[in-house]
């Protein structure tokens, strides 16, 4: 018994040192062995991050709008107006543009710090200093009496380069220094004897009232059901440098970053869960970029998404674009079909 005793220790010292050799063993041949995984694939891992370089979303709520306002929508011709605005469910900072139609011999004029009015260029995106939501403008006609304006604010979120939110509204430019407006011929009314009717009675009938709804955002129904909807809004690329996006019908493959924007909107009336999507790219190799978790949409809600990508595949210039919205199929819907898009992107040299 004391031999075996004596014997315990030293036993137990080997037992020690051979697991030690076994795990630095096992280290060693599992870091050859990645080291050797590295060497065959080397772009296994770099490939997506090389091609998918830029993703942003933007949320933009059920029954968010913009409501312009102004002292009268009948506007003389060479006096400023001032047109306010209410930004109503606002959901994120940014910064508004003016613009307006283009109509024949009417334009707006801007003062700036000299005083001299600067010509606002129809169906141009106008930046001013916002100033508690207004901006006071000059309206000109020309050769009209009478001449219909429909003018726009376009909010667009910081850091993006497309309006998010739009409100409208259609002013009349009046210039009492013109007795006509062009293609208008006065006539003069001929009189008519009205014919004597004898009045029948009436008789009461029964009063309804019907109260719609004017717009905004729509309650969720726990009863209803989810629908989640994806489109293509545009294409362009995004600026490497400050990642401006720049709408493109044939966007450049050379030596630029083509980007899509897209949206998710909840046609459904009930809110629903968190969701995910994917996104095929048409790049060289081709790569699937799966996004992370979304928020919960209720009915109506949107999100716009801009992706952008290097490496086009150039042997292909009208490459496939395919979003892919629950791609595993968690959330019950009642239309799936509207759940993938395909788009061709058409692309130059």
């Amino acid at each position: 018994m004391q031999n075996e005793q004596n014997k315990s220790p030293f036993g137990n010292a080997i037992v020690r040192t051979l697991a030690i050799f076994g795990f630095l063993a096992v280290v060693i041949v599992g870091m050859w062995g990645s080291v050797q995984i590295a060497r065959g694939i080397p772009n296994a891992f770099s490939s997506l991050a090389s091609a998918m370089v830029s993703f942003t979303s933007i949320f933009v709520p059920a029954g968010e709008t913009i409501s312009l306002s102004a002292a009268s929508l009948s506007v003389e011709s060479n006096k400023p107006i001032t047109i306010s605005w209410f930004h109503d469910k606002k959901s994120v900072e940014g910064s508004y543009v003016f613009r307006y139609n283009c109509v024949n011999d009417a334009y707006f004029a801007s003062a700036v710090a000299t005083g001299t009015p600067t010509t606002v260029y129809c169906n141009v995106p106008f930046n001013f200093i916002n100033s508690s939501n207004s901006i006071t403008i000059t309206p000109i006609s020309t050769s009209n009496r009478f001449i219909d304006v429909q003018v726009f604010i376009d909010f667009i979120p910081n850091g993006a380069s497309q309006a998010t939110v739009t409100g409208q509204t259609t002013f009349t430019i009046v210039n009492t220094g013109v007795t006509v407006s062009p293609g208008t011929i006065p006539t003069t009314p001929v009189p008519t004897t009205p014919t004597p009717t004898t009045p029948r009675p009436i008789t009461q009938g029964p009063e309804t009232r019907v109260t719609y709804p004017i717009g905004g955002a729509r309650a969720s129904d726990p009863n209803g059901y989810v629908d989640l909807s994806a489109r293509v809004i545009e294409v362009g690329v995004v600026d490497k440098t400050t990642g401006v996006f720049t709408a493109s019908s044939t966007p450049s493959r050379a030596n630029t970053r083509i980007a899509v924007r897209f949206a998710v909107e909840n046609l459904g009336t009930k809110t629903s869960p968190q969701f995910d999507f994917n996104a095929i790219l048409p790049t060289q190799p081709s790569n699937i970029f799966s996004a992370p978790m979304q928020q919960a949409l209720n009915p109506g809600d949107r999100i716009e998404f801009t992706v952008g990508f290097d490496s086009f595949n150039s042997a292909n210039p009208d490459g496939v674009f395919i979003i892919n919205v629950d791609p595993s199929n968690r959330i019950n819907e009642r239309n799936k079909d509207n759940n993938i898009v395909r788009y061709t992107i058409n692309t130059r040299p």
